[in-house]
């Protein structure tokens, strides 16, 4: 029988090290602690291995820590790209967070026991990616490793009465900030939004979610469309296995287990198959959702001045790693802190002077969260009931489906703002200078005096799952789409 106590194990390990020296060699695999007796060929495996840790630590660590520069990819297909490249598996690879694909991006990347040169020499066989800055370090980059974001965004053909317009917008926009919605791309760019399958997974309709992951959709390519419709109209999985695109993961998933089952009706079963990231991307979309319409809520019935009686604050200084750390565990199972830990207080009339709306947040629905004292709390029943979901009763039979939940601050307020205009003439003059372009000595873009058009370059930190979009949707004055 497994033993989960580690310590326990521990004790194990020491005794037969003290009894029978390197004659037995004792390791921990799923809990269970397997003995083998030494041999001198394991002998010389433990000395190679001790000589090659020793020869990683003599450069400085295990992981080779680079920048990667990236466009039009997003840090995913970033990443499994070089592991064809390389023939190694995706693990071997680490990094804080993901970059869109929709930007220039650049970010550090740890790869475990791969040398520099062989980092560098992929160079000249990368297309719109770079890799870069190459350093040893002990340890590798874990998702939620990070702080935030720097963005440069450059705003083309801005129309305004006057460049004083922009610099009082920018300057709102600096000293009071935005409302913290999760961005879009949160939700998916198809017909078929992420939060809609999150919300089919959580209704435990498994397949109403198998339909709306694989049947015919607005926008996809040819060959999707091809592969939707075939199975929309014979439900033949292996066939439309043949005819998905390899990057269609989660389709690809289904219809694979669907094919080994050799049936279609275990849809749970299929759903499951997925990798564990897809699996728990549709359902905290549909926490996003519920967030997202929550704090429009809200900011309509108590404003966005001021506290409000019943509201919900953190106690703690460390307000911002707390929500911070909490958020990548619900995403990338990786914590400093659980959620127990974070202490909520509902606030009394007494206690609104004492914070900000910057210290308000709202609860991402789960079974462990507080929900405020007022009317919000019956707008989440409200909206949830017509789901046929409960938001006190997030628990579920399968686990990755179990939401806990966790808060999230209801405005967002960037930092390092600055800003520049510039006019030119021709629409398609590159306007701001990349780090591949500064690396190459490229100048930046001359100013045309008399240009027609105008533009705003915005440089602009935002806090870790923030996002720019919905900086730039408030100084733009835009409004969000659905949901």
């Amino acid at each position: 029988k497994p033993e989960q106590d580690k310590d326990k194990r521990t004790i194990v390990h020491q005794f037969f090290k003290k009894h029978f020296g390197d004659k037995l060699n004792t390791e921990t695999k799923e809990g269970a602690i397997r003995i083998s007796m030494h041999t001198s060929k394991t002998r010389n495996d433990r000395r190679n291995k001790k000589h090659e840790l020793d020869q990683w630590e003599a450069m400085g660590g295990s992981f080779c820590r680079f920048v990667l520069y990236k466009e039009n990819c997003d840090t995913m297909e970033a990443i499994n790209l070089l592991c064809k490249r390389m023939k190694v598996h995706s693990r071997v690879f680490s990094y804080a967070g993901t970059k869109d694909r929709r930007a220039i991006t650049v970010q550090k990347v740890t790869a475990s026991k791969i040398k520099a040169e062989r980092l560098l020499g992929l160079n000249a066989r990368l297309h719109d990616m770079k890799l870069g800055n190459f350093e040893y370090v002990k340890e590798g980059l874990k998702l939620g490793d990070l702080k935030g974001n720097h963005f440069v965004i450059t705003l083309r053909n801005v129309q305004v009465e006057s460049e004083e317009i922009i610099n009082k917008a920018m300057n709102v926009l600096k000293e009071r900030g935005f409302i913290n919605y999760f961005g879009m791309q949160r939700f998916g760019t198809s017909s078929i939004s992420t939060y809609e399958i999150g919300r089919a997974l959580l209704q435990n309709n498994w397949e109403h979610a198998v339909d709306l992951i694989l049947n015919p959709r607005i926008g996809d390519s040819k060959e999707q469309q091809q592969a939707r419709q075939h199975w929309a109209e014979n439900h033949d999985a292996k066939k439309a296995l043949e005819l998905f695109p390899k990057r269609c993961v989660a389709e690809c998933h289904i219809l694979s287990s669907f094919v080994k089952a050799g049936h279609n009706k275990d849809c749970a079963g299929a759903l499951i198959s997925m990798p564990r990231n897809l699996r728990l991307m549709y359902v905290h979309a549909y926490q996003s959702y519920v967030w997202n319409k929550m704090v429009s809520e809200r900011l309509h019935i108590f404003g966005c001045e001021r506290p409000a009686v019943g509201d919900l604050v953190i106690l703690g200084e460390e307000l911002e790693d707390d929500i911070a750390s909490t958020f990548h565990y619900m995403y990338y199972n990786h914590t400093h802190k659980s959620l127990q830990e974070i202490k909520v207080k509902i606030l009394k009339e007494e206690d609104i002077p004492n914070y900000t709306i910057y210290d308000v947040v709202l609860p991402l629905p789960g079974h462990l969260v507080v929900y405020p004292n007022n009317n919000i709390f019956e707008k989440y029943k409200e909206l949830m009931w017509k789901d046929h979901l409960d938001p006190r009763e997030m628990k579920r039979s399968i686990k990755d489906f179990s939401l806990s939940g966790t808060y999230r601050r209801i405005m967002g307020k960037p930092i390092d703002v600055s800003w520049k205009t510039l006019r030119y003439n021709d629409p398609k003059i590159p306007l701001s200078l990349n780090d591949l372009d500064i690396i190459n000595g490229k100048t930046e873009p001359e100013k045309v005096a008399d240009g027609t058009l105008l533009a705003l370059r915005i440089h602009i930190s935002l806090s870790t799952s923030q996002y720019a979009t919905m900086a730039l949707r408030e100084l733009l004055k835009t409004s969000i789409l659905e949901p």
